[in-house]
């Protein structure tokens, strides 16, 4: 539940990776079976030909894309108990799967469309067959679960790139297995058999995974500057990062890693809540606890089970060793802590918090602590389960509210995740297919600063629009269409001038402004982008135009005014007003509205402006076109008896008022009054 509820909207947005992975899944599906795709730094391709049934499925949506991921880590939550239970003990095993899943780090990550979801799914299946293979009896057993680890261990290189560090993971798991099988000879003679019919298994895993591994391998002997290539770029030894002083970003990153855990974790909002720890609450010292438990038997040389030492009882120093290995990436990268490079070392981090609130419970269950729950509790469960299981509602609650009611409620994460795209594909979907049928379906001009290097506008929105470039002279580069109606968007953070004087004449002109939006090094929020759209003006617009309009000076004529109520919230008005100009403006003149209450002449709230938000000021109106100008107004109480709306124009230099014109062109006051909604 906490993995699909709301799944494409929460959080907002699409990021550009997430766009780059969905274009690819559609390269699949046109036929393009790649091992690795090359696009944004390259990517391995699992996730990408999972992402493309999804795509198939649910079609070019947000929710086709995070639907995959949220699979994928419902799917790791079931791998990691039976890695858990494999390890140590199906006590472990409930427990890690239980903490994984209400884990806010892990929750996050499926609940976006990013490739490194599939990398503790993969380790975890790794994990679980290499000790079943330890643990079974049976030869023939062992044989088939070592090809399965084998296997796992393979798809591992398909998954995300720091699973490059799990073949010095399973090198040094292999050196632990070869210093307990000398141990074995030299102290326990007896033993040694029992390590020695490990080798075949070995064998049949190393088989398994070359055998996976294939196409991968063969694919590298051509691109193997192309798969190592992100690395180079993202490592503290390149001197554009580490500014000539790699040892301490190393020392530096190893303790922001070591911390993550229990004091800050990620800033990155795409990853996490910005520098919340993986474990919060009881959590973190439960954690704490379980990896000093896990060194305690390594160096002791404890079994992981009471049932008596084997070869698969090395889990503890394995868990330990998997932590550490995984948070390679992430140290020997910038931005340290990072979840999705350190996204590999997750699954241990979590079984160890479960051997440690094992451990933990265990002590004060032998000490009595918890023998008043067993009145309480009628011998019906535990008290060391119940407390277990009180304390994991307590963290599922943390995890909820950080997640459902803070994190993806950010500003920061909605900018982060580029949710201005999503909008974007939205306002392009619906204009270019007439809004669900209220209005004839437009052309679409998108300015090429908008289309270009866009990936999840053109995964959500391809091909809808037409791009178009505004030279910064007054010209335009592009074939005009000349066909209403037209939708114009642009960033208006810049110079469009050129682009807006190239809109068909004679149009109704109306202004759609987009969300605002921030990138990762921006120092403040702007405007994503506006809408511009010129449609024709219809029989009704221009019979109402002729029974209502009121001219004011300077050519100026409103030709409609009307003033709406919002269903919600229920004071809040719109007053759409529709202009247009008899001869060009030369002046930048404000616009007012004010609501007037019980005759006074001071308004109760106001809105002054230039039109259309200031997009179209009137030294840009052309005659023969009308301008729809909106002004929100936020009534205290609601429309009362008698409330009026007054409109005019003033100079801003000096405040003063353009006269309203009676039928012989002579001034008839400065304002129109219309009435408010009863």
């Amino acid at each position: 539940m906490l993995r699909f509820y709301g799944i494409g909207a929460l959080p907002p947005g699409l990021y550009r990776d997430e766009g780059y992975y969905g274009l690819d899944a559609l390269r699949v599906l046109g036929g393009d079976l790649s091992v690795y795709f090359a696009a944004n730094n390259g990517r391995e391709g699992l996730f990408i030909y999972v992402l493309a049934a999804s795509v198939a499925l649910f079609g070019r949506t947000p929710e086709a894309l995070r639907i995959t991921s949220a699979l994928v880590g419902t799917l790791t939550v079931v791998a990691i108990y039976f890695a858990g239970r494999n390890m140590f003990s199906p006590r472990i095993g409930a427990l890690s799967a239980a903490i994984l899943a209400i884990t806010f780090w892990h929750v996050a990550l499926s609940r976006v469309a990013f490739r490194a979801i599939t990398l503790p799914l993969m380790l975890c299946v790794m994990m679980a067959f290499i000790f079943a293979a330890l643990r079974a009896d049976e030869r023939r057993r062992r044989i088939v679960y070592a090809a399965l680890a084998g296997a796992a261990f393979g798809l591992t290189l398909y998954t995300y790139t720091s699973a490059q560090l799990v073949l010095p993971l399973i090198g040094l798991y292999g050196l632990s297995l070869w210093a307990r099988s000398r141990h074995a000879q030299t102290v326990h003679p007896l033993d040694a058999p029992a390590v020695r019919r490990h080798a075949p298994t070995a064998i049949v895993f190393i088989a398994a995974a070359m055998v996976v591994l294939a196409p991968l391998l063969f694919w590298l002997t051509h691109h193997l500057d192309l798969y190592l290539g992100r690395a180079g770029q993202v490592s503290i030894f390149n001197p554009a990062i580490n500014q000539g002083h790699p040892l301490d970003m190393l020392i530096s990153h190893i303790g922001k890693a070591a911390g993550m855990f229990a004091f800050q974790g990620d800033r990155i909002w795409r990853h996490n809540l910005s520098l919340r720890p993986v474990f919060t609450g009881w959590l973190a010292p439960a954690f704490v606890l379980g990896l000093a438990v896990c060194v305690w038997r390594w160096l002791k040389g404890q079994p992981a089970q009471s049932s008596g030492g084997s070869i698969a009882d090395v889990a503890p120093q394995f868990v330990v060793l998997w932590l550490a290995v995984m948070l390679i990436p992430t140290i020997l990268a910038e931005d340290a802590p990072h979840f999705l490079r350190a996204i590999g070392a997750l699954p241990a981090a979590c079984i160890i918090a479960a051997v440690g609130m094992e451990a933990g419970l265990a002590w004060l269950s032998r000490r009595g602590l918890l023998a008043g729950l067993t009145t309480f509790l009628r011998r019906r469960i535990s008290p060391p389960a119940f407390v277990a299981a009180l304390l994991l509602a307590l963290s599922t609650v943390s995890t909820v509210n950080d997640y459902f009611n803070d994190y993806v409620h950010r500003d920061l994460t909605r900018y982060w995740l580029e949710d201005h795209n999503v909008q974007l594909a939205r306002l392009i979907t619906a204009h270019a297919a007439g809004q669900g049928g209220n209005l004839p379906p437009a052309n679409i001009w998108l300015e090429d600063r908008l289309a270009n290097d866009n990936p999840s506008l053109e995964f959500l929105a391809g091909g809808r629009w037409r791009s178009v470039s505004g030279i910064g002279d007054g010209r335009w580069a592009g074939e005009r269409v000349a066909s209403l109606p037209v939708l114009l968007i642009v960033d208006p953070n810049h110079d469009w001038s050129g682009l807006r004087a190239t809109l068909p004449t004679s149009a109704v002109l109306s202004v759609v402004e987009g969300p605002l939006a921030q990138g990762d090094r921006d120092p403040s929020p702007r405007r994503a982008f506006i809408g511009i759209r010129a449609a024709p003006l219809s029989e009704d617009q221009k019979a109402a135009g002729s029974r209502t309009a009121v001219r004011f000076e300077e050519g100026i004529t409103l030709e409609s005014a009307t003033v709406h109520a919002a269903a919600q919230p229920a004071n809040l008005y719109t007053v759409t007003l529709v202009w247009s100009a008899a001869d060009p403006i030369g002046e930048d003149y404000a616009i007012f509205v004010h609501w007037l209450r019980d005759g006074q002449l001071q308004p109760l709230v106001q809105a002054d402006s230039s039109p259309a938000k200031g997009y179209l000021p009137m030294p840009v109106w052309r005659p023969g076109d009308r301008i729809v100008d909106e002004h929100v107004l936020v009534v205290p109480q609601g429309a009362q008896p008698n409330d009026v709306v007054s409109i005019g124009i003033y100079r801003r230099a000096d405040n003063r008022r353009l006269a309203v014109l009676d039928a012989q062109g002579k001034p008839a006051g400065d304002s129109v009054i219309i009435p408010a909604p009863k």
